[in-house]
């Protein structure tokens, strides 16, 4: 016997009173469009998902977008910073280099070679152009990643240098402090220099003067024409009463013929300090100031150290 073959009827009734219409499909036909709905509903419901994915996706993007370009401004302006600072420092080094020069003293050349070097690079001589446009990322990154290393590098030897001149200044200061350059009283005029000389108390005999000597009233002020230490004040012979300085460094100032003191041994004097008071003591023909500057204990005229 032939099998049956399954239908499916679709009966459509009216409100009026028209008859009603039947559709007859074959029962493999009703299940193929309810098949061919479900995809389509499935396949919607894939497009609309997908849709809020991609959506989303592109939120994201942008986001990463702005966090990026942020990023890449703030890696600029530490690229730039930072090479900034290698310029400065170069310039510190240059302004060190020119103290140096000014005070007469010698830093190591291999240091100051490279200092040049560097501060030539800071100042974009063409291998440290440390920032660069936004289109160049990883280059701008690595430069400023370069940048670090160098500074790095840099700071230890600019901190070693300037300790290193540091020091030195402060010694040139020193001796400058200890070294006589002033006028040792004001007001008086210069009777008799250094070097030979009639004597004042015999014209027929010549003598070696070994320092000036100053004229002016009674009981002028006497300066000490350096810092140091007093390492006499008292009366000593033909130069009456006298003060001695210590300055160190080899240097020595004497004041002779003073009418009275303003200091005691073992007292430390500054530059421009009053120290006694201009008189007649001692072998003298006259009111003046004996000045004398020894240098490592040899005689010196003292008008080499007197600005």
């Amino acid at each position: 016997m032939k099998k049956r073959k399954r239908y499916f009827t679709i009966m459509i009734v009216p409100h009026t009173e028209e008859s009603t219409y039947s559709i007859r499909l074959p029962l493999f036909v009703v299940q193929l469009l309810v098949a061919f709905s479900a995809l389509c509903l499935a396949g919607l419901l894939i497009l609309v998902y997908s849709y809020r994915n991609a959506l989303n996706d592109a939120k994201e993007v942008q986001a990463l977008r702005q966090i990026n370009q942020a990023q890449q401004d703030e890696i600029n302006a530490f690229a730039y910073e930072t090479q900034k600072l290698i310029e400065q420092m170069g310039q510190i080094e240059m302004l060190a280099e020119l103290v140096a020069e000014k005070l007469g003293i010698s830093l190591d050349e291999e240091e100051v070679e490279e200092d040049k070097d560097a501060s030539s690079m800071g100042k974009g001589g063409g291998e440290l152009r440390l920032y660069a446009s936004r289109s160049s990322e990883a280059r701008v990154l690595d430069r400023a990643v370069a940048n670090i290393e160098m500074l790095q590098n840099l700071i230890p030897e600019k901190a070693e240098s300037m300790e290193l001149l540091e020091v030195e200044v402060d010694k040139f200061v020193r001796r400058l402090a200890a070294t006589p350059s002033i006028w040792p009283t004001s007001g008086g005029r210069l009777t008799s220099g250094f070097g030979m000389r009639r004597s004042p108390f015999n014209r027929a005999i010549t003598q070696f003067h070994s320092g000036i000597d100053i004229a002016g009233a009674h009981g002028s002020p006497i300066y000490a024409t350096a810092d140091g230490t007093v390492s006499f004040a008292g009366y000593r012979g033909g130069y009456g009463n006298m003060v001695l300085i210590n300055h160190g460094y080899g240097f020595e100032t004497c004041y002779a013929h003073l009418s009275r003191f303003a200091v005691s041994s073992g007292q430390w004097v500054k530059r421009g300090q009053v120290i006694g008071y201009m008189g007649r003591t001692g072998r003298a023909t006259g009111t003046h100031l004996h000045y004398e500057v020894r240098v490592n204990g040899v005689a010196v005229n003292p008008m080499n150290y007197i600005r």
